[in-house]
């Protein structure tokens, strides 16, 4: 495993990361649905996260948007009695319990606050690595809230945070109001959208992480052309819509990256993203 320095912060990352989603298991939406990641158990997911920790994986990705907690609560229970082998990501939905038309920034720094503690009482841990909005606030709220982080930052109660976006401007408006170290955005081989906003990043010193660099499997050597998934499954919508058609038909080009057959398609991926220049690791 190689490791890199995370700009803007004194950490040492492993290159590959564990995005720990798929350890939420199943839960209700708001619509009342049923969904998630049927058949991932809990002792599958604890077994994985510290199988990658013998192969040299330090970082790990979480939410509390994750299974409602339930990812949080998997990442703690396996890192128990080893904390310090781990760098902890974890992210607070701004803007849950919030009224967007209602300004209430006394409110918008409560759930900073109130979301940082759960997620450290799952974690089971007295302070987090890396801290990350999972959505780009209210305009109301983002001062507050930006505050609060600033406050939990000197309280100890984490590290470093930053946000979880596509949205150059939002990272921009951000970047205005405090020092933002942290920069988590989708970046992979079929979409490169971000690619100005890892150079930004690059040059403003922010470290990166990159998500779905397999764009949620399609780049994971298995599809080819068509996908077949059960319709409980996550991604079955998303995985019909006409720009992730376009994007099987890309496929087989893409396998001229494999050095002829000298590595897989997902290394091919991985090596992708690594090889950027605004990117600091993979999760």
């Amino acid at each position: 495993m190689n490791y890199r320095k995370l700009p803007g912060t004194d950490l040492e990352v492993s290159e590959i990361g564990i995005g720990a989603f798929p350890m939420a298991g199943t839960w209700t939406g708001e619509d009342g649905r049923r969904t998630g990641w049927p058949g991932v158990s809990d002792d599958e997911s604890i077994a994985l996260i510290q199988h990658a920790e013998s192969l040299g994986v330090n970082l790990i990705d979480t939410a509390e948007g994750y299974g409602d907690g339930h990812s949080e609560d998997i990442v703690g229970r396996a890192v128990r009695g080893r904390r310090d082998r781990w760098i902890i990501a974890t992210k607070v939905s701004p803007n849950r319990d919030l009224q967007p038309d209602v300004p209430d920034p006394a409110a918008a720094a409560a759930r900073i606050r109130e979301a940082c503690e759960g997620s450290l009482r799952r974690l089971g841990t007295d302070v987090i690595d890396l801290y990350q909005l999972h959505a780009v606030p209210f305009a109301w709220a983002l001062e507050a809230q930006v505050n609060e982080l600033h406050a939990l930052k000197r309280d100890g109660k984490i590290r470093h945070w930053g946000i979880s976006t596509d949205d150059g401007d939002a990272v921009r408006r951000l970047r205005a109001l405090g020092s933002v170290q942290i920069l988590q955005v989708r970046y992979n081989m079929l979409q490169q959208e971000s690619d100005g906003l890892l150079r930004e990043a690059l040059s403003a010193g922010i470290g990166t992480l990159i998500r779905v660099p397999l764009a949620k499997g399609l780049l994971s050597g298995r599809y080819f052309e068509r996908v077949d998934l059960p319709a409980d499954d996550l991604r079955y919508e998303r995985f019909q819509l006409p720009e992730i058609e376009a994007a099987l038909r890309e496929l087989p080009r893409l396998t001229a990256l494999t050095d002829g057959g000298g590595r897989s398609l997902p290394q091919a991926a991985l090596r992708f993203c690594l090889d950027h220049p605004g990117v600091s690791c993979v999760i």
